[in-house]
C-alpha cells in the first residue's frame, strides 16, 4: 500500500513515516500541501494522512483537491484540536478518519486499519463513474458530488443498501418519511426530482411490488 503523509512537524512527520516503513508500506512524506498536490498529480496513493493545519495549502483544501480526483482512497486527518466546525466540513469534503494530538504511533495504525477496511465497503458503484457512499449518504458521478436533498438521501440509501433487490413501497416511506405526513411531499414527487438529477436510468418501478436500483456488475 502506498501513503501519502502531509505533515509539517519535521519530528512527527520522520515518526509516521519511520513507522510506516518499518510496516512494508511505500510511503511519500512532505510538509506542506503545495508538495503534496505535485507527488498527488504525478502518482497514485492508497491511503493519505493528512495534517488539517499545514502551510502553503491547508489540509481542508488539500481533502478537496484529493476528492475531485480520486473518491476511493481513505483519508486520515490529524488535527490538534476538536473544533466541530473542522470536523464536519473534513467529513463532509470526504475525510474517512481522524486522529487527535498528540498519539500513540499503534492508534494510528488501528485507524488506517479501520479507515482502510470501511472505505471499500462504503463506496458502491452503481454505474461507470457513478458511485454512492452508504455512509455517508452522498453520491458521486464523474468524482463530483450530485447535490441531494435529505429525503433524497435517505432513498437512495434504501435503494444502495438493497441494490438489485425489489424494495416494496411501504418499507420506502417508513424509512424514508420516518413517521412524518406522505401528502406534504409524495414519493411520486420525490421521485421525479431525484431522477432528474441522476445521470442514468436507474430507479425501476415494479408494479405492485415497489422499486429496484440494479448495478452494471
Amino acid at each position: 500500500m502506498k501513503i501519502l503523509v502531509v505533515e509539517d512537524d519535521a519530528q512527527l512527520n520522520g515518526a509516521i513515516s519511520k513507522f510506516l516503513r518499518i510496516k512494508t508500506y511505500d510511503v511519500v512524506s512532505v510538509p506542506d500541501g503545495v508538495q503534496a498536490i505535485e507527488y498527488i498529480d504525478n502518482e497514485y496513493f492508497d491511503l493519505y494522512i493528512i495534517d488539517i493545519k499545514i502551510p502553503e495549502i491547508d489540509g481542508l483544501d488539500l481533502l478537496r483537491y484529493i476528492r475531485k480526483i480520486d473518491l476511493e482512497a481513505p483519508i486520515i486527518i490529524i488535527t490538534a484540536s476538536l473544533d466541530v466546525n473542522d470536523f464536519s466540513e473534513a467529513f463532509g469534503i470526504g475525510c474517512s478518519e481522524y486522529i487527535k494530538k498528540p498519539f500513540h504511533l499503534t492508534e494510528l495504525d488501528i485507524r488506517i486499519n479501520n479507515a482502510t477496511n470501511s472505505s471499500a465497503r462504503n463506496m458502491v458503484k452503481i454505474r461507470e463513474g457513478l458511485y454512492y457512499d452508504t455512509d455517508r449518504e452522498m453520491c458521486f458521478y464523474k468524482n463530483k458530488p450530485i447535490q441531494l436533498r435529505y429525503k433524497e438521501k435517505r432513498f437512495c440509501t434504501i435503494m444502495i443498501k438493497n441494490i438489485n433487490n425489489i424494495v416494496p413501497t411501504e418499507r420506502i416511506y417508513d424509512y424514508v418519511w420516518e413517521g412524518e405526513a406522505r401528502e406534504t411531499y409524495p414519493l411520486r414527487q420525490l421521485l421525479v426530482e431525484l431522477r432528474k438529477k441522476l445521470p442514468f436510468s436507474l430507479i425501476e418501478t415494479r408494479m405492485k411490488e415497489g422499486f429496484i436500483v440494479e448495478s452494471e456488475e
